[in-house]
């Protein structure tokens, strides 16, 4: 363990030295003090100024930092074999795989200080920001609950409509409607009802009432409030027309919990937010939201999982911050095993370049696996889009995405901005998948390819 230790310190003392790094430290130094100053959200409001700065400055040192564990990480072995200084350091009595592990971890360990200054940084400037003036009605109030509180999110709870599917169906076979259609067509087209039905729940048609119910919130029912938040995806062309509704919340078996019926209204083109008085939920932490279109020519439709949810205060916002910092340190943990990996085997641009390839597939692995399915064989026609070099492609684009990580299935930025909940699983799933799975498989590849490495060759 001294070994690895001593390792470490020299890879951190030298990290520290290097140029390059030290132009990024510079560059992250100069733009914490700076973006509060610059970032000015929609210029109105102090809430917009805060999230702008923490989705700004919390991606831009995850950025850089990034690059940093690259260019570090893919020096590290690459730079002494080629000074020939490493002739020295193998002499001694220490193992190659203390060597590595050693390196990875000075990297890490210049990455948790710098993420532990980011983290102080922003925790400081936003309370900053807090406190200065403003003229928005509301707006300290909305800053307070909408991002310096975290909230925690509750679905819609869809009802379970199979029933309702075999039963229409059913009737459809005996109008004869399915007589040529294969098992697989009447799944498909089973499942495309279910999606009609759900799809009308989550409607609030011209004149109709329709009633979300919102289970398992944990709440204090003798003060405060929760917010059940709308999001319209699907609506007409009103332009700044408001939609106009009457709400009424609580259980109708229980008339404690019933709320006074009051008129809202939805605004199409933005989110929007009901406070709702946190007695309304009952005993079983169940909210009943009713909604009453009374607009006499429109309606509108909220798709997605967020498109209704409920959302209630669990936290606060620093240990928000240290779990979403706590995430971009696994992932640089991951690039830093990598970097070190390709430099015991490759000159440094080449495994920058390697290096790079995996930091851009893991940042964008959703936006790739879809590209990659709507690029498939289309099935009424029989076309590949990309010809005979669709099959080959499209497998070993799979592969390698699949390899990689996906860094972009938990947007820890964004949600500290919007005061969302940043859950333990998400770092426990970074840590664990991250840094004890897929840095370890990879730091004992790089391990053995090191060990087996003739140190006297230059490196090709």
């Amino acid at each position: 363990m001294s070994c690895i230790w001593a390792v470490a310190r020299n890879m951190l003392a030298e990290s520290i030295r290097m140029k390059i790094a030290l132009v990024f430290i510079a560059i992250i130094l100069i733009l914490l003090p700076a973006l509060p100053f610059v970032c000015a959200g929609d210029g109105l409001t102090l809430k917009s100024r805060v999230q702008s700065f923490l989705v700004y400055s919390l991606g831009a040192v995850g950025f850089l930092l990034s690059l940093l564990t690259v260019f570090l990480s893919c020096a590290s072995v690459s730079s002494e074999i080629q000074q020939k200084s490493i002739t020295m350091i193998v002499s001694k009595p220490i193992a190659r795989w203390q060597f590595f592990v050693g390196k990875w971890l000075g990297i890490s360990l210049l990455n948790a200080g710098l993420l532990f200054l980011t983290g102080l940084s922003v925790w400081g400037f936003t309370y900053y920001l807090k406190n200065r003036p403003t003229n928005v009605p509301a707006d300290r109030e909305a800053l307070e609950y909408e991002v310096l509180t975290v909230r925690h999110g509750i679905p819609l709870h869809i009802p379970d409509y199979t029933a309702h599917a075999e039963e229409r169906m059913r009737q459809m076979r005996e109008e004869g409607r399915l007589e040529d259609v294969t098992p697989s067509g009447e799944a498909s087209l089973r499942a495309e009802i279910i999606r009609g039905l759900e799809r009308s729940h989550r409607a609030l048609g011209v004149g109709r009432q329709t009633e979300f119910v919102f289970k398992g919130l944990l709440v204090n029912r003798e003060e405060g409030f929760v917010h059940v938040r709308l999001k319209p995806s699907v609506a007409p062309l009103l332009g700044d027309e408001p939609l106009k509704v009457l709400y009424q919340c609580g259980d109708p078996n229980d008339p404690n919990t019933m709320t006074p019926t009051r008129e809202w209204e939805i605004l199409l083109k933005r989110t929007c937010e009901l406070p709702v008085p946190t007695y309304a939920v009952n005993e079983e932490g169940t909210l009943y939201v009713r909604l009453l279109n009374t607009h006499p020519q429109y309606g509108v439709t909220f798709e997605g999982e967020d498109g209704v949810e409920v959302l209630f205060g669990i936290g606060t916002f620093h240990w928000n911050l240290f779990r979403a910092l706590s995430i971009i340190w696994c992932r640089l943990a991951f690039l830093a095993v990598a970097g070190v990996l390709m430099s015991t085997f490759l000159s440094f641009p080449v495994a920058c370049m390697a290096c790079f390839l995996v930091f851009f597939v893991a940042s964008s692995a959703g936006f790739l696996a879809s590209s990659l399915e709507a690029v498939r064989v289309q099935s009424y026609t029989g076309e590949d889009p990309l010809w005979v070099l669709g099959p080959v492609a499209r497998s070993l684009g799979s592969a390698f995405i699949w390899l990689v990580p996906d860094f972009s299935k938990h947007d820890a930025v964004e949600s500290v901005a919007n005061g969302r909940n940043v859950p333990l699983k998400w770092v426990m799933v970074s840590l664990v998948t991250l840094v004890l799975i897929k840095s370890v498989l990879l730091g004992v590849l790089g391990c053995v390819v090191f060990t087996r490495r003739e140190l006297a060759q230059s490196v090709a």
